[in-house]
């Protein structure tokens, strides 16, 4: 599965994938993953919420919000996370 990394806008301090084909993400399911593969998780019901450096958020819409404004961490840090709930990496910058 590919996806768009976006920067919002010019001075922000994040970026957002969004998968280029759509998909629901099991947000419950999700949480079970990423805390099976190491990550410190809050799962929030809408959302969930990495601890970590990037911060991340992970929508149910499979968008994933990256605290930093380095390109090559948010891309890194979003592969680990589609790879723990299994859906593929290989980011496509926009």
């Amino acid at each position: 599965m590919t996806y768009y990394l976006l920067k919002p806008c010019r001075t922000a301090t994040a970026y957002i994938s969004t998968l280029k084909k759509a998909q629901r993400v099991d947000l419950t399911a999700a949480a079970v993953q990423l805390r099976t593969a190491g990550w410190t998780v809050s799962d929030l019901k809408v959302m969930v919420i990495l601890e970590g450096d990037p911060e991340l958020t992970l929508y149910e819409s499979g968008k994933i919000l990256a605290k930093t404004d380095d390109a090559a961490r948010a891309r890194e840090s979003i592969d680990r996370v589609y790879d723990a709930i299994g859906i593929g990496p290989a980011a496509v910058v926009s």
